[in-house]
């Protein structure tokens, strides 16, 4: 039978009834649900419940790496919140219609199959899955703001168990063919050579079998005896709870709606849990938190698209090979990242010491990582073998691109960049993971210094995701799209800034971490500083950041950032805290104890080197001491934004979720300005600068904004979802 269905799926019946769907969605990279592919999905349901020679069903992709990506993002934040729930039906009945045909059903998943391409594979009978390296399945939904409503918070549970279940919807993670194999996600991981063929025999040899029989009986005693009584059900979803609330703090509604939808629909027949689904999808569709969420995820997809550069005609230079300069904490961790996405590391250090930390760096990230996905021995070994050391520049003149990762000084940097360039070619580039220094200081008396930009990682390079591409003066289009593209192959998000000191996160972050000194100065408890801000949903407060990032480290940004902007970054006081050595966690000691290298109490002797007595009863209240810290971040990005260190609010934004962990369910800093009001916030830097000096006087973009539009955003990005 020759193939069937115009469009993104096709049907094929084949001589021994074998009928043979394959979605390949026409002009895209990824398949996904459209609503054109869901009309065309309901047509070819219709066939394959009439055709009474098809004996078991495969459905399959016909784009490699890619089985279904899930929804159309751009269509579905389209819906009116308050036709969700009928949108949801109408998909829902579409899978109901799949999971009730009359023969068996098989999903072949090679490739992404994430959201409701995975809701379609749950409807399905069989899921087979390749062991393909691009191959993951889950349920994401909760990291745009909303849950698995087209069946995934019915179905899941009655296919891996309850607990497992609420592992993968809450927290929204992704599972390879090897782990989804072992939790009962799948029901066989395919080596990826002989994947097609074994999923058409695994078919075939369901035929005439008819649908499989319940398998909830093969998960192990121990969860079903925990999952099979009410008693027990409920200590599940007690626990679920509490992790959630203590991961999110309460924050994203979205897990917590998921986890009422399962603990109310489960044990019910799938039609009521779907109807649940349905009805309780409004809760979270169309809400702040998604509609920011769904921002962000629209932004880090433009950035893929970009290149850095505004000219379409400048295309990066392929970097088939790296050097880092610098063996240390941070070079060893680039020199990890980068052999971790295949691209040969070559690390160089004035000593054989120095070079070993740096292959102890990178092997303790990977044993780290394996932690969620082990390696095997040949797999590490592959990744090490990628790795490779000197003492000299053996090797670096067939590198494209090298990463200065060397102390933070720009004596040694000026240096350094001297020695590379006497070796390399001349269109090498040359990145400088500078946290401060002005690149075109750095760049002062290169050969070539339209080759040198700086590539700001942050601590610790493998969790955090951004990168900052810094141009300095004569820093070339070529250059700054070479190092763009670098950080994207690195699979971290890219923001290009202006060389200016401190750049724009560290920029935005010192005011702020000043200020939580001076707040101990007045009094306060470091607990209490550090609490009103995790309660604002940062990831960690102001004060355990600066034992995280190192009292010294600090101290020495602070200094640049002072002679920068000597009104608003005066030296706020933990100087004093270095000189008795107290640095922070790398020493043991800082504004906390830290016991075994984990943060234990404050130290008292942290606030004897402040020369203060935190009161007994706190001066200031939870509320003022947000205010005082987050007012001065929003102060000082709208000079960044007044001064082009960034093209626009949104970069900004999305900068501070990803370098520092601003909350992202309040859209970023300056969303988050927006919601209060820019007028509301000019008037309280006011009333601030009046009480505690000029650091809170208002930055004239600030106040412009105030008097004119009334916000960052225009007014029609603050009303849309992208």
């Amino acid at each position: 039978m020759s193939p069937e269905g115009p469009g993104a799926l096709s049907l094929v019946l084949e001589d021994d009834g074998l009928a043979v769907v394959t979605f390949d969605l026409p002009g895209e990279k990824v398949n996904k649900f459209s609503r054109e592919v869901i009309r065309e999905l309901g047509e070819l349901l219709l066939r394959l419940s009439r055709e009474p020679r098809i004996r078991a069903l495969l459905i399959r992709s016909g784009k490699p790496g890619v089985f279904i990506a899930g929804a159309d993002i751009q269509e579905f934040v389209s819906t009116p919140a308050a036709e969700a729930g009928d949108a949801v039906r109408a998909v829902q009945s579409l899978f109901e219609q799949l999971a009730h045909l009359p023969y068996a059903t098989v999903a072949a998943i090679d490739g992404v199959c994430l959201g409701g391409g995975t809701e379609l594979a749950l409807a399905c009978d069989y899921r087979l899955m390749s062991d393909s390296k691009k191959s993951q399945i889950g349920l994401p939904e909760v990291k745009l703001g909303i849950f698995p409503a087209w069946g995934g918070c019915t179905r899941l549970p009655r296919v891996v168990g309850l607990q497992k279940a609420l592992d993968l919807i809450l927290t929204g993670r992704t599972l390879d063919a090897r782990r989804a194999r072992k939790i009962g996600l799948v029901d066989a991981a395919v080596p990826a050579p002989i994947f097609e063929q074994t999923a058409r025999d695994f078919a075939r040899a369901r035929m005439g079998e008819g649908k499989p029989k319940d398998r909830r009986g093969e998960r192990g005693l121990s969860d079903r005896a925990l999952e099979g009584n009410p008693l027990g059900r409920r200590l599940v979803f007690s626990r679920a709870r509490q992790t959630v609330m203590k991961q999110t703090g309460g924050h994203y509604p979205a897990p917590l709606e998921a986890l009422a939808v399962i603990e109310e629909g489960y044990g019910k027949p799938v039609a009521e849990g779907l109807e649940i689904e349905a009805r309780r999808i409004g809760h979270v569709f169309g809400g702040p938190v998604q509609k920011n969420l769904l921002r962000l995820f629209f932004l880090t997809e433009e950035i893929k698209k970009e290149t850095g550069v505004a000219d379409p005609a400048v295309h990066p230079i392929p970097v088939t090979r790296a050097a880092v300069l610098g063996a240390g904490l941070m070079g060893g961790g680039i020199a990890q990242l980068l052999a971790d996405k295949g691209v040969p590391a070559r690390m160089k250090d004035i000593e054989p010491k120095a070079l070993a930390h740096g292959y102890a760096a990178a092997a303790a990230v990977w044993k780290d990582k394996s932690k969620k996905r082990p390696l095997s021995p040949r797999e590490m070994r592959s990744k090490m073998a990628l790795l490779s050391g000197t003492l000299e520049y053996t090797g670096f003149r067939r590198c494209e691109a090298t990463v200065e990762a060397v102390v933070e000084k720009l004596g040694v940097k000026r240096s350094v960049l001297k020695e590379w360039e006497a070796v390399v070619p001349d269109t090498a580039i040359f990145a400088s993971n500078t946290s401060t220094l002005p690149i075109g200081e750095i760049a002062a008396g290169a050969r070539v210094p339209a080759r040198v930009a700086g590539m700001h990682f942050f601590n610790p390079v493998h969790r955090m995701p951004l990168v900052e591409v810094i141009r300095g003066r004569e820093t070339s289009d070529l250059t700054v799209a070479t190092v763009f593209a670098l950080a994207k192959t690195l699979g971290k998000t890219p923001v290009v800034v202006k060389d200016s000191p401190g750049f724009l996160v560290n920029r935005i972050l010192a005011p702020y971490l000043a200020e939580a000194v001076r707040l101990l100065q007045e009094g306060c408890r470091i607990e209490d500083v550090d609490s009103a801000m995790t309660s604002f949903g940062m990831p960690v407060g102001p004060i355990a950041l600066l034992d995280d990032v190192g009292l010294d480290v600090a101290v020495k940004a602070g200094e640049v950032l002072a002679a920068a902007f000597p009104d608003r970054m005066k030296p706020a006081g933990q100087e004093s805290l270095v000189a008795q050595g107290r640095l922070g966690r790398k020493s043991g000691k800082g504004f906390y104890e830290y016991p075994d290298g984990k943060r234990g109490a404050p130290a008292r002797e942290a606030y004897e080197a402040l020369h203060v007595a935190p009161s007994e009863k706190p001066p200031l209240s939870p509320q003022e001491i947000e205010a005082r810290l987050v007012l001065l971040m929003i102060n000082e990005a709208a000079c960044c934004l007044e001064e082009g260190v960034v093209a626009r609010p949104e970069k900004l934004d999305l900068a501070m979720i990803f370098g520092t962990g601003f909350p992202p369910f309040r859209g970023g800093l300056l969303r988050y300005a927006d919601e209060v009001g820019v007028p509301r916030v000019a008037e309280m830097l006011r009333e601030l600068a009046a009480r505690h000096g000029s650091r809170f006087t208002p930055a004239g973009y600030l106040d412009e904004l105030a008097r004119t539009r009334g916000r960052f955003y225009p007014e029609k990005a603050a009303g849309a979802a992208a």
